[in-house]
């Protein structure tokens, strides 16, 4: 059986190391006071077990919980996610992120890179297609970032976690012999109940449900092939002012354009790459594990 998650003693004196069910995190805290410990918990596979957990530490394990705006929501063991149950309904926030601070630096990207194409389009007094398509990006990421730190200032769950239908089974469910995670991606596990597989995965961030696999696919994919076409354009009109061979300031813009159109398009190739270990991890593998 796998140690349930937790704050476990890492072996770090004065400090504790979340622990998701699967496997270590690299989240860290100090041991609260007073240092009680309680009994070890079982062995988890295949990686050092955790020896011991505090009797009173205030943060519960990960789960369904109810939130103060009525919604269930999904609590990962040390903070809330984008996951949410509404109306007996399974969903996800229009926009949400892991990391609140990347959502702000993406934007900050975005908004820098469409400052400057508005720029050089001023300087050859036209409307630069390709700083709108910016700025559109800009202001998702910065809905991203505010709507990501808005669920994570949610106060922590004091109730019981709740155990909803609609989404089981849940992360330690068993239905036959050999229930367990299981790798379906690089350091990703899903949960199988001995009979079927779960809609829960266990990655280094912790335990997330997966309900939403299929419509987070489509839109990765329209943001990746969006991101692309716009580097694309971009580097587009970079060569067709340089192939205008006209002064100075008009070649700086174009080389300008094909540097900035290059750099988008990378991205997005990223992104496209990205699509196709993300499908591993958010869509049900068609074969049961092999044991």
């Amino acid at each position: 059986m796998n140690a349930e998650p937790g704050w476990y003693d890492a072996g770090t004196p004065g400090r504790l190391r979340w622990w998701d069910g699967v496997q270590w995190t690299a989240h860290e805290a100090p041991v609260p006071a007073p240092p009680a410990v309680t009994a070890p918990v079982s062995a988890a596979p295949a990686v050092a077990a955790p020896a011991s957990v505090p009797a009173a530490w205030p943060l519960p394990g990960p789960g369904w919980y109810p939130t103060p705006a009525g919604p269930l929501r999904w609590w990962e063991g040390r903070k809330w996610t984008g996951f949410r149950i509404k109306q007996g309904r399974p969903g996800t926030d229009w926009a949400s992120a892991e990391q609140p601070v990347l959502a702000w630096v993406f934007g900050g990207l975005f908004a820098a890179l469409a400052a400057l194409q508005f720029t050089l389009g001023a300087l050859t007094g036209s409307v630069s297609i390709a700083g709108i398509g910016m700025l559109v990006l800009a202001a998702l990421w910065f809905g991203i970032a505010v709507q990501s730190q808005a669920v994570q200032r949610i106060p922590v769950p004091a109730g019981a976690a709740v155990a909803p239908e609609v989404i089981r089974p849940l992360p330690r469910e068993q239905e036959g012999a050999g229930a367990g995670w299981y790798p379906v991606a690089r350091k990703t596990t899903r949960w199988w109940t001995g009979a079927r597989w779960s809609q829960y995965v266990g990655t280094a961030l912790g335990i997330r449900p997966t309900f939403h696999g299929a419509r987070a696919l489509r839109i990765l994919l329209a943001m990746a092939w969006t991101v692309l076409g716009f580097g694309v354009l971009g580097a587009l009109v970079g060569i067709v002012f340089v192939a205008a061979d006209g002064d100075g300031t008009v070649l700086f813009i174009g080389v300008m354009f094909i540097i900035g159109g290059a750099l988008v398009a990378v991205l997005g190739l990223v992104l496209l790459l990205l699509t196709r270990f993300q499908r591993r991890i958010l869509l049900l593998p068609a074969d049961p594990p092999r044991t």
